[in-house]
C-alpha cells in the first residue's frame, strides 16, 4: 500500500510502522536561474556560509523527495518535521523502502537525495546518472539483535559470535540447547524451537551483522562460502525473511522463540528484549546509546569508501554500529531546491543531532560532523560554482 510522509502534515510516529514505497516526488525540476548564480566566495556564495550562525530559512518554498535507508526513518521523522516548523518553506518527502531504493534512485535521478547504511560503491558511482554524487554520514545508529522469550530479561541473554552464527545458519535450533546456556550462562533456557529472523530485502543491518559474523566465527565463512558481507542476508533459506526492519521488528515481537536484527531505534522504541552481544575486548554488551556512540569515536577515520565500524575496540564498544548516509548530486540543476538541500542537510547533522539519543541512535561524533559539513559544502550550482562558501 503506497504511503506518503508530507512534513507539514506529518506528527511524528515512533511505533514500529515503516514500509512501502510512499513517493519519490517527480524527477528533479527545472533549471538553474543562471543570472542568479553568483561566483563562490565567502560574500557571494548563493547559499552564504554554513556555520552555526546559519540562517535555515530559504526564499523559494520548495519541496524536497528523498528515498532510501527504512532504519533512518524515525529519526528523518522527528528532524524533518522539527525543520518545517523552523523552515515552512522547506517540504520534505522521504520513502523509507530500503537502501538499495536509495541508491537506485538517486542513480536514475529521480529523488533530490538518496539514503544508505552502506555508501555507494564505485560501480555504483559509474552508473549515476547525473554525474557525480556527495555521500554524506547524517546519522549514527545500531543494529540491535532481539528476541521473543518469554521469562527472558533484558542484557540476560549472552551470544558471542560463533553462537549467534549457529543459529543463524540452522545449526542450533532449540533454545534449551547446551552451547547457547554455556556463552549465556543461563541454565533455565525454555524447550523452546528458535525461529531466525532475517530482511527479505538487501539491507545495511543485514550487512553488518553479516560482517560480524564472519570476523568472529570460521563456521559461519565455510557456511555462507564468501568472506565478504553482502547486503542480502547469505542464507536466507534458514528462517524467515521480513521486508524492512519494520517487517522484521513485527515478526520477532508476534513470535515467542523468534531472534532476529533490526535497527536499534526500532527495538528502542517497541521496548524489545536484545542480545548482549560479545565485543572485541570480550564484554558482552547491549546496544545503547553511549556503547554505539564509542564505535563511533574509536573509528575516527570514516569515509564514504572507509564506512565499516563493526567490532571495534574498546571495553566499551558495542560490536553492531553503523553510519546512515545521504547521497546528493554534487551540481544541482535548480538553484532554489539546491541551496533548500544544503541547509536541510546542515541542519540534519548540526542541531538534527540533538534528537538522536532519544529515537534510539547516538549523535555523532565531531569529527565525522565536520566530514559531512565537508560534503554540503562540495555542492554546487549546475555551473560548478560553489553553493554555500566554506
Amino acid at each position: 500500500m503506497l504511503r506518503r510522509i508530507t512534513i507539514p502534515l506529518l506528527i511524528p510516529l515512533l511505533a514500529l510502522g515503516g514500509g512501502a514505497w510512499v513517493t519519490a516526488g517527480a524527477a528533479l525540476a527545472g533549471q538553474a536561474d543562471l543570472a542568479r548564480v553568483a561566483p563562490a566566495t565567502a560574500t557571494l556564495a548563493p547559499g552564504g556560509v554554513l556555520n552555526e550562525r546559519t540562517d535555515t530559512t530559504t526564499p523559494a518554498a520548495v519541496t524536497l523527495n528523498g528515498a532510501g535507508a527504512n532504519s533512518i526513518e524515525p529519526f528523518f521523522q522527528r528532524v524533518f518535521y522539527d525543520y518545517n516548523k523552523a523552515n515552512s518553506q522547506t517540504t520534505v518527502n522521504y520513502s523509507p523502502a530500503g537502501s538499495s531504493v536509495g541508491v537506485a534512485d538517486i542513480e536514475q535521478n529521480t529523488v533530490n537525495f538518496g539514503d544508505s547504511e552502506i555508501p555507494m560503491a564505485s560501480t555504483d558511482l559509474a552508473e549515476a546518472t547525473a554525474g557525480k554524487i556527495i555521500q554524506i554520514p547524517v546519522d549514527l545508529g545500531g543494529v540491535a539483535v532481539s528476541y521473543n522469550l518469554p521469562g527472558i530479561k533484558q542484557g540476560k541473554l549472552k551470544l558471542d559470535g560463533p553462537t549467534l552464527a549457529a543459529i543463524f545458519d540452522g545449526t542450533i535450533t532449540n533454545w534449551d540447547d547446551s552451547r547457547i546456556a554455556q556463552v549465556s550462562g543461563l541454565k533455565d533456557l525454555p524447550n523452546l524451537t528458535i525461529v531466525p529472523v532475517h530482511r527479505a530485502d538487501s539491507s545495511g543491518p543485514g550487512w553488518d551483522l553479516d560482517a560480524y559474523l564472519i570476523r568472529t566465527t570460521r563456521a559461519w565463512v565455510s557456511a555462507i562460502g564468501t568472506s565478504k558481507p553482502s547486503k542480502t542476508w547469505p542464507l536466507p533459506n534458514v528462517g524467515v525473511g521480513e521486508q524492512l526492519n519494520s517487517g522484521v521488528a513485527t515478526y520477532i515481537h508476534q513470535t515467542p522463540g523468534a531472534i532476529g536484527y533490526v535497527e536499534y531505534a526500532y527495538a528502542f522504541q517497541s521496548g524489545f528484549t536484545n542480545v548482549a552481544l560479545k565485543n572485541l575486548a570480550g564484554r558482552f554488551l547491549l546496544p545503547s546509546e553511549r556503547s554505539i556512540a564509542a564505535a563511533g569515536t574509536n573509528s575516527p577515520k570514516i569515509g564514504a569508501f572507509r564506512f565499516d565500524i563493526i567490532d571495534r575496540p574498546g571495553v566499551g564498544t558495542y560490536p553492531l554500529a553503523n553510519f546512515s548516509w545521504t547521497l546528493v548530486y554534487r551540481k544541482q540543476p535548480n538553484l532554489d531546491t539546491g541551496i533548500a538541500l544544503g541547509k536541510l542537510l546542515y541542519y540534519v547533522v548540526t542541531q538534527g543531532q540533538k534528537a538522536a539519543a532519544a529515537l534510539g541512535y547516538a549523535p555523532m561524533p565531531a569529527v565525522d560532523v565536520q566530514l559531512a559539513v565537508s560534503g554540503i559544502e562540495e555542492v554546487e550550482t549546475s555551473m560548478g560554482a560553489r553553493l554555500f562558501a566554506s
